[in-house]
């Protein structure tokens, strides 16, 4: 009989976001598959845990597929967690649960922690259609061609960022889009965590020589002509759409008021401020 694996978020780096059901998979498991085993080593400590480790990240060796695999085949649980919030997101996680299906073994997915919904929920920009776009590239002329067709498209776009090369990218997106409203956050959940919001020059001036940190960059999407009939909808139906109200109702519980919640999405549905902030004010 084939066995499970579990995908296990882990904290991003508040350890209070850890859930009782990734708690309960790590003490029940029979061994864990991680990508770094002293840093899953240490959250193991921390709870108490003893568990076989496996490390299993882009570098590592066949074998370590393959002893996963033997493991669900013998009828095993095994947990996987990555170094930092939902597994199979930007890291080798979606590898292990596609071998598992593979061998027919049960796959569960537990919800937890995300950077990436955390972003863009946080940032204030419009959220009802966004796209995840991993790692920008570390080279200066791709990452520039990445920009750019960044730039041209109309959702919400989240990318990651390492802190030594953040700066380059700002500048590059200050001449490529100067005008686009972004929003970058560092060490989300942290103790220092911080959030830079306003066109790439704005916060390339807030983050002054700040190189530390995880950091998530959310970039607002290029200002897309609305059609008439949505805009009639939104002046003169009973209520604002269902998306409106779901992201006019995140920015708020993400401590911004309702003009500062309204603003991009105004110029983002080509409607004035005015206008949409009273209707968003008689919710």
């Amino acid at each position: 009989m084939a066995g499970h694996l579990i995908l296990v978020p882990t904290p991003l780096g508040n350890l209070g976001d850890l859930t009782e059901r990734a708690v309960e998979a790590l003490r029940e498991c029979d061994r864990v598959a991680c990508e770094d085993t002293r840093r899953t080593g240490a959250l193991l400590k921390h709870l108490g845990i003893e568990k076989p480790l496996l490390r299993f990240d882009d570098h590592a060796p066949k074998a370590s597929e393959e002893a996963v695999e033997a493991a669900l085949q013998d009828g095993e649980t095994v947990a996987y967690c990555s170094d930092a919030g939902m597994p199979g997101v930007n890291d080798p996680g979606f590898e292990l649960a596609r071998m598992a299906r593979s061998v027919d073994a049960r796959v569960t997915v537990l919800p937890g922690p995300s950077a990436v919904t955390l972003a863009v929920v946080a940032s204030g920009l419009p959220s009802h259609a966004f796209s995840f776009l991993g790692y920008l590239p570390s080279r200066s002329e791709p990452r520039q061609t990445f920009l750019r067709r960044i730039a041209g498209r109309e959702e919400t776009v989240v990318v990651f960022e390492t802190p030594h090369r953040i700066h380059e990218t700002l500048d590059e997106l200050a001449e490529i889009a100067p005008d686009r409203e972004i929003a970058l956050g560092r060490e989300l959940t942290k103790l220092h965590e911080t959030w830079y919001r306003g066109t790439p020059e704005h916060v390339r001036e807030q983050l002054g020589t700040e190189n530390r940190g995880e950091m998530v960059l959310v970039i607002a999407g290029a200002d897309a002509k609305r059609t008439v009939t949505e805009h009639e909808v939104l002046l003169e139906g009973d209520a604002l759409p269902e998306w409106v109200d779901r992201y006019l109702d995140a920015a708020r519980d993400g401590g911004m008021t309702l003009r500062e919640a309204v603003k991009p999405l105004a110029r983002h549905l080509n409607i004035g401020v005015s206008e949409l902030y009273k209707r968003a004010a008689e919710r």
